[in-house]
């Protein structure tokens, strides 16, 4: 999509765009009001509202500014602290009947974000086969050491995914169930007309594109959920890859070859320039391990894990938001076609500490910096994750 460049040469990004209100039920506003232009707009904990953009610099296009209203309201309607949920669970592992660790380790790893245990304990059906009945009932309620798997593949039957006697993808896995989040929610009221995968992990990237024949300037906005960062087997420098490494490769300016520009219709090598526009609430990122030459070969050079990632250096306008790490899938083995996958993830009661999954055992006092060959890996809002000393009264 194309948008107006007027305005555009004096793009400035205010502080609003990637603010975070408080994450307390207490605190946080019972609905949020539109009002007109020339009524007066509070801010919300600090937060401007977006019914104050008429007295406030325009900063982005329509298009933009739309991106970022449509998300304001959202944050009030989940949980983002454990301290928010009325029932927390024990840690325990679930049992392999046979190649189910990719099941096993995303289930794992999901269960351990405040929002989803939460619209698990809330979500109400009579679906034998519905995905959060069972995830809830077989694995987070089970009064066993270890919970069950038998039912994840029968939740997806109708969608004709994950084969029996098969090893799948975890980044597969994950996608499908992100997919599902909007029907499980579709029996709370409060959330029957939200996207909620969008809610908690959505992210928009700005693309600024310069036509180098007419210098007109042209955005595009790009949305998703589970953001992709590439994984290259050996730096010529030598540098050891980090997670935010990774992550700022995504976010370096490039060139589209060949682009055709809408004002002018002539075709050119355009610089392009691309800026995190609006930060998740939750940030999910894939590690693009694999190459898929005909022999699914693996790259297993190993990342580190940054205990916090600010992506001030990648968002537009230059804008914090930190996020502090809180598990991760890892895939051990050397090609797509076998292996095992495990999770690591923090304890949810005693956010201090982190725990190895692997299929039904449960190890405590885990160190998630010995996880070298992470797939997928789980950062939440560092004012989301509590850090203290003390066990959560939960």
């Amino acid at each position: 999509m194309t948008v107006s460049t007027e305005g555009w040469e004096n793009f400035k990004t205010n502080k609003w765009l990637f603010s975070t209100p408080s994450s307390s039920y207490a605190d946080r506003p019972k609905s949020i009001v539109r009002r007109t232009s020339s009524e007066e707009a509070p801010k919300l904990n600090g937060v401007e509202s977006p019914g104050s953009r008429a007295n406030r610099p325009r900063t982005l296009s329509d298009r933009g500014n739309e991106i970022l209203d449509k998300h304001e309201a959202m944050l009030d309607l989940y949980a983002w602290k454990w301290s928010e949920l009325r029932e927390n669970y024990n840690e325990k592992g679930i049992h392999n009947p046979s190649i189910y660790c990719y099941a096993i380790s995303t289930v794992q790893l999901l269960s351990h974000i405040p929002a989803i245990v939460r619209l698990l304990q809330e979500h109400r059906c009579q679906d034998p086969i519905c995905l959060a009945c069972n995830w809830k009932r077989c694995f987070l309620q089970s009064s066993n050491s270890a919970g069950s798997i038998n039912w994840f593949r029968e939740a997806f039957k109708r969608d004709r995914k994950f084969n029996q006697g098969r090893q799948e993808d975890a980044h597969d896995a994950l996608l499908s169930i992100l997919g599902k989040l909007d029907k499980i929610a579709a029996s709370i009221p409060r959330l029957k007309e939200r996207k909620v995968a969008d809610d908690l992990f959505g992210y928009s990237i700005r693309n600024e594109v310069i036509c180098r024949n007419c210098k007109t300037k042209h955005v595009y906005y790009e949305n998703n959920t589970v953001m992709t960062v590439r994984m290259i087997k050996k730096d010529p420098t030598g540098k050891s890859a980090s997670i935010k490494d990774l992550m700022q490769n995504l976010f370096n300016n490039s060139t589209i070859y060949g682009y055709n520009c809408a004002k002018c219709k002539k075709k050119s090598d355009a610089p392009v320039k691309p800026t995190l526009l609006r930060a998740p609430q939750i940030l999910l990122l894939h590690i693009s391990r694999f190459s898929f030459d005909g022999f699914g070969q693996k790259i297993s050079r190993p990342v580190k894990l940054n205990d916090s990632i600010d992506v001030s250096s990648m968002a537009t306008g230059s804008t914090s938001t930190v996020y502090t790490l809180c598990g991760a899938i890892v895939h051990s083995g050397k090609s797509l076609d076998y292996g095992h996958y495990y999770c690591a993830a923090r304890h949810r009661k005693r956010e201090r500490q982190f725990v190895m999954l692997n299929d039904s055992s449960v190890s405590s006092n885990a160190n998630v910096q010995d996880v070298q060959q992470s797939y997928i890996v789980l950062y939440r809002r560092a004012e989301h994750v509590e850090l203290s000393s003390q066990t959560s009264m939960i």
